[in-house]
């Protein structure tokens, strides 16, 4: 499990930064500023996460199992010892205005500010209110506990740590010997159907790169059900967008050519129909 690198010591960390120093002199730096550099923790940031222990949300802090341009994602332990996943968008690197593309027509966020901090913290819970929406509809989501700022706290899919694999890292010919590829195509495809129909969200950026499958971490596939997981649906939309129905055949279009590579004959315009039907 992780290691109890417990958040009160988030307090402390705190409280040393906050103390001024006198005029011409320097801060020591220690493993906590490192850390802090490394993974964007900010002050504003780490505050966050404090609240969130003071709810009682999260109890320990642990490594991070993604890293990414917008966001890095810590494993954590919740109140209850459950594994969570702490996303923490980085509000000086976030391409708000990509983000803000995505926001612009979705009738939740009709009046946020324009500058890049709001962006960052709307994009948070934009995502947060599609994963709730998502995971209510009965899709294959990490299931979302809370938000707040630009920190989203969430389901970890995995175990003990370890991130089960996206389904672009489950070496190809892994999938053809341990899986019936046709089968977990029309797996896939039932998702984005329920997510379209019973969500009314399109994901707008679906494809190999963010559907995890789950259980695929266990050293033995057997011992539990691999299950493809949507994750990453900040830029999700809902069916009333504009773009909604172009963003659809864009996911649709980057599973067909994904399993279509790997052997398959799928047509995007049969899928199309299953989804509408």
């Amino acid at each position: 499990m992780v290691k109890k690198e417990g958040l009160f010591r988030v307090e402390k960390w705190l409280k040393r930064e906050e103390k001024p120093l006198p005029k011409g002199k320097k801060r020591k730096k220690d493993y906590r500023d490192r850390k802090t550099e490394l993974y964007v923790l900010d002050i504003p940031t780490l505050e966050t996460l404090y609240k969130f222990s003071k709810r009682g949300i999260i109890k320990a802090l642990g490594g991070p199992v993604s890293r990414g341009k917008e966001a890095v994602i810590f494993h954590a332990i919740g109140a209850e010892e459950e594994e969570l996943a702490i996303k923490m968008y980085k509000i000086s690197t976030s391409n708000f205005h990509v983000m803000l593309d995505y926001i612009i027509g979705d009738p939740r966020f009709e009046n946020i500010k324009r500058d890049r901090r709001s962006i960052v913290f709307a994009w948070a819970r934009k995502e947060y209110k599609n994963l709730k929406r998502a995971f209510d509809a009965g899709v294959c989501v990490p299931e979302p506990i809370a938000y707040d700022k630009n920190v989203l706290i969430m389901e970890f899919i995995g175990k003990e740590e370890v991130a089960a694999p996206r389904l672009k890292d489950v070496p190809v010919e892994v999938l053809e010997l341990d899986f019936d590829l046709e089968e977990l195509f029309w797996r896939i495809i039932s998702e984005i159907k329920t997510l379209y129909n019973r969500g009314r969200l399109v994901h707008a950026d679906l494809s190999e790169f963010n559907i995890l499958m789950k259980g695929y971490e266990y050293a033995d596939i057997n011992a539990g059900k691999i299950e493809p997981v949507l994750i990453d649906m900040g830029q999700s939309l809902l069916l009333e967008h504009p773009n909604a129905d172009a963003f659809l055949k864009r996911d649709v279009k980057n599973i067909v050519v994904f399993f279509n590579k790997l052997g398959l004959t799928c047509s995007e315009a049969e899928v199309m129909k299953k989804i509408k039907r």
